[in-house]
């Protein structure tokens, strides 16, 4: 008897590893996603391709997980990326594991690219200079893939592509924006975002951490701003090494 129950165990781990296997053509068909910004500019430099960095959060944001079903999980977009593309993902989860120097490294490039909205879609050349942002666009993979051929000039896939006029209108939000930046008139603080363990602090353009400084941009000029405490609703900011003080998330100073 515990020979045949060992031999029916044996079958029965056989077909699930056999069943397993049968998903790992679909995963390895898709587009690569690096996490490595540096690694991938070397890549499509060497290459002769452009990047692509997808800000996201991944398993939260709507607008995200949209993107990445009716776009990057098409068989067009594949065909682009293969040909055109090294993609990268910085990825702001809220509930899944990322390594301590992942968080960092991302938190860093959000702040170097003064993201404001998920998803917002860097486009760079190989040599890091940036040729243009995008947002979720409606419609699916060719009105992305249309814009961002003509941001990066790449060439699109064979086959039948839709003249702009035929494209659906923009979503009411777009995490990229296409109007010029805001101006400020004085240093506000206009939000507070938890990255994992990392806490920001949106002042005006800048996204700040306790104990970090920036120049903020105010009118036409610039001032030194450093972030000491973030709370729950405000943060204590010193504004050109004068006393701190208070900004407010509603209402500005």
């Amino acid at each position: 008897m515990w020979k045949c129950l060992e031999q029916r165990a044996k079958r029965l781990v056989r077909h699930v590893l056999l069943a397993g296997l049968g998903f790992l053509p679909a995963i390895a068909a898709g587009a690569t996603w690096l996490t490595d910004l540096p690694a991938a500019q070397a890549t499509a430099k060497a290459q002769g391709k452009i990047v692509l960095v997808d800000f996201t959060g991944s398993d939260w944001c709507g607008w995200c997980m949209r993107l990445n079903k009716e776009v990057f999980s098409t068989a067009e977009f594949d065909a682009f990326a293969s040909a055109n593309l090294v993609l990268v993902e910085m990825d702001f989860p809220r509930h899944k594991d990322q390594s301590a120097a992942l968080r960092m490294a991302n938190a860093t490039f959000y702040r170097e690219f003064q993201i404001t909205g998920f998803p917002t879609l860097i486009v760079l050349d190989g040599d890091g200079k940036q040729l243009g942002r995008l947002g979720y666009r409606p419609g699916g993979p060719q009105p992305f893939i249309e814009e961002l051929t003509r941001i990066s000039g790449k060439k699109a896939p064979a086959g039948k592509q839709p003249k702009s006029s035929e494209l659906p209108p923009l979503p009411p939000f777009n995490a990229a924006p296409t109007a010029p930046p805001h101006r400020f008139n004085d240093v506000s603080l206009k939000g507070i975002s938890s990255l994992n363990s990392n806490r920001l602090a949106v002042i005006n353009n800048k996204s700040l951490s306790e104990g970090e400084s920036a120049l903020v941009k105010v009118g036409d000029a610039h001032v030194k701003v450093k972030c000491i405490e973030i709370r729950e609703a405000s943060v204590l900011v010193s504004v050109d090494g004068a006393e701190p003080r208070e900004l407010r998330m509603r209402g500005g100073l």
